[in-house]
C-alpha cells in the first residue's frame, strides 16, 4: 500500500500550480512546473519504489489537470485499474507502446506540465523498460515537442 504524504503538503502544491495557472506567464509557467515536480517527488518519496511512486504522482497530476480544465473531481480509474492489473511498470510500458493520443497526456501538456508525463518517466528511468518502450516514448516526446529528461 502507498503512504501518501502529507495532505497539507499536497494542498498547498496543488493551491500553488492552480494559482499559477490562473496568473499566466513565464514565471507563472515556471512555478506550476515546479510545483508539480514537487509534488510528483512527494509520492516518489512514499512509495518503495521511486518509479512507481513517481508513476501514481503522474496520475495524482492528471487528475488535477482535469480538475482545473472541467472543475469536477473525477479520478484517472482506468489507469489506476491498468496499474492494479499490470503493476506500475508494466503500465507505463504500456502507456509508452501505445499508438493512439492518450487523454492523460494531453492534460499535462495543456496543462504546461509536458515534464511530468508517463513518457518523461520512461525515458529518465530507461534502464527499468524494454528498449522498445523507452524509443516509442522519445520519440513521443519529440514529436510533441517535449524537451526530453536529462
Amino acid at each position: 500500500m502507498i503512504r501518501t504524504a502529507k495532505a497539507s503538503t499536497l494542498t498547498a502544491l496543488t493551491m500553488t500550480m492552480s494559482k499559477a495557472r490562473r496568473l499566466g506567464g513565464p514565471e507563472a509557467a515556471a512555478l506550476r512546473s515546479a510545483a508539480a515536480v514537487r509534488l510528483q517527488d512527494r509520492f516518489r518519496q512514499a512509495h518503495p519504489d521511486p518509479v512507481a511512486g513517481a508513476c501514481h504522482g503522474t496520475i495524482a497530476l492528471m487528475d488535477h489537470c482535469r480538475y482545473e480544465q472541467t472543475g469536477t473531481r473525477r479520478k484517472s480509474n482506468r489507469s489506476r485499474q491498468a496499474i492494479k492489473n499490470h503493476g506500475e511498470i508494466g503500465f507505463m510500458t504500456l502507456v509508452a507502446l501505445c499508438k493512439s493520443e492518450r487523454s492523460g497526456f494531453t492534460l499535462l501538456v495543456t496543462g504546461g506540465l509536458g515534464v511530468c508525463t508517463i513518457e518523461s518517466l520512461v525515458l529518465a528511468h530507461f534502464e527499468r523498460f524494454p528498449t522498445k518502450a523507452v524509443a516509442a516514448a522519445k520519440a513521443y516526446l519529440l514529436a510533441h515537442g517535449i524537451p526530453l529528461p536529462h
